[in-house]
């Protein structure tokens, strides 16, 4: 009999191991257990290494995460921890510990179980800002759905963003865009795809004439991106724009055609960065950006990219880019250099029908890089290895007619 009770506990506790599967993250210092959750934004899953989990009755998610698959943009202010969250028409603002949430201007308070929090994932080392996923979703008119049996959070939204772009994209006179509307909601698996179609996945691509490398300059206008907690005055939307305007001369010079989807300080939705991209035909696309973390400790490079297995859009395979990136940002500056990762989820990779890839060029909140990224010398390597990089994956996978 106690054999059969025995093995009764084991099977329940091997059990509760298998559906909850608990972990361990530090909140205000205090080692506190979690549920991990799966998180679904428009149909694709949410990617990054800082799983979300439930706390409380309530599934937390890291902002910045979030944020990008939803297409929204973020602002942290260091100074008194707080974050604005806008998409289209909705601002959203939330403070680390506090119940007080402002939608739009207006003040509401929410459940405690859903104040934003400071996470600490042992593992990775690195702490994350983590926000309630159901509030921050509803409150940006996204549909959030859960489904108990897969432990599993699925947001949805149904806005078509217009897309509109009448001036030039490049200072050259390149190629003007068409007003045209993107449906955001509308998963890549769907696009140009027959229901059943089977594709075929170039390894290389083909061009004719000049080959079309579109630029991206991450954040701009009222979106900041990061801001370094260590020197405030050193904003991410900056340090892109610097990067992209020796970058495009480099590529100039190897007679690229080259188009930026922002030449100055302005904000450019994530959508539109994408229509440019397709609508222009391009052969490549390059973001760039730099990242930050809240524990300063993170630094180094890292190249993300969307697999074309994960997003139906694509047409080529998509790594090769990304590895050409890596390798030659690695020989430039020979600073270190993170795994590259896998970021479907992520609207300017997904978005994009050609190859395309977004460096994370440093952390503004790690010293050591930021040292770096503030010396013009050293933004000049970043550029230069860039473009080596699109050099490097276009004499190898570049097909000319």
């Amino acid at each position: 009999m106690k054999k059969i009770v025995g093995l009764l506990l084991c099977f329940i506790l091997f059990s509760q191991n298998i559906y909850a599967n608990p972990t361990f993250v530090l909140i205000q210092n205090k080692k506190t257990s979690v549920d991990p959750v799966k998180v679904e934004v428009n149909g694709n899953t949410l990617q990054s290494a800082f799983q979300p989990f439930a706390y409380g009755n309530r599934t937390l998610v890291p902002i910045r995460e979030i944020t990008e698959s939803m297409g929204a943009n973020v602002a942290w202010n260091n100074q008194n921890k707080t974050a604005q969250i806008s998409l289209g028409d909705n601002k959203v603002v939330l403070q680390i510990n506090s119940r007080a949430v402002y939608i739009n201007g207006k003040k509401k308070l929410i459940d405690k179980s859903s104040i934003p929090v400071f996470a600490t994932y042992p593992k990775e080392n690195e702490t994350k800002t983590m926000v309630p996923l159901r509030f921050l979703s509803e409150a940006l008119s996204f549909n959030v759905d859960w489904n108990q049996e897969k432990q599993q959070a699925s947001i949805s939204n149904v806005k078509t963003v217009s897309v509109i772009n009448t001036k030039d994209v490049s200072e050259d006179g390149g190629k003007k865009t068409a007003d045209k509307a993107v449906d955001l909601t509308k998963k890549p698996d769907d696009k140009n795809t027959d229901q059943g179609e089977k594709r075929e996945i170039a390894k290389k691509v083909k061009a004719t004439g000049p080959v079309t490398v579109v630029i991206d300059a991450g954040h701009g206008g009222k979106d900041s991106g990061a801001i370094s907690p260590i020197d405030p005055s050193v904003k991410e939307k900056d340090l892109t724009l610097k990067v992209t305007g020796i970058l495009k001369d480099l590529l100039r010079a190897k007679n690229y055609e080259v188009i930026e989807t922002r030449t100055r300080d302005e904000y450019i939705g994530l959508a539109q960065r994408a229509e440019i991209a397709n609508s222009n035909q391009a052969e490549i696309f390059v973001s760039i950006h730099f990242n930050s973390s809240t524990s300063g400790i993170a630094s180094g490079i890292e190249v993300l990219y969307a697999p074309e297995d994960r997003v139906k859009i694509k047409k080529h395979e998509q790594i090769h880019l990304a590895k050409a990136l890596n390798d030659e940002l690695k020989k430039a500056t020979g600073s270190s250099m993170r795994t590259m990762k896998k970021r479907p989820d992520l609207a300017v990779l997904r978005l994009t029908e050609m190859p395309a890839a977004l460096c994370e060029l440093g952390f503004v909140s790690s010293p050591t890089d930021l040292e770096n990224i503030t010396q013009d010398s050293y933004i000049e390597k970043l550029a230069q290895g860039v473009a080596n990089g699109i050099e490097r994956y276009v004499n190898n996978y570049v097909e000319f007619e």
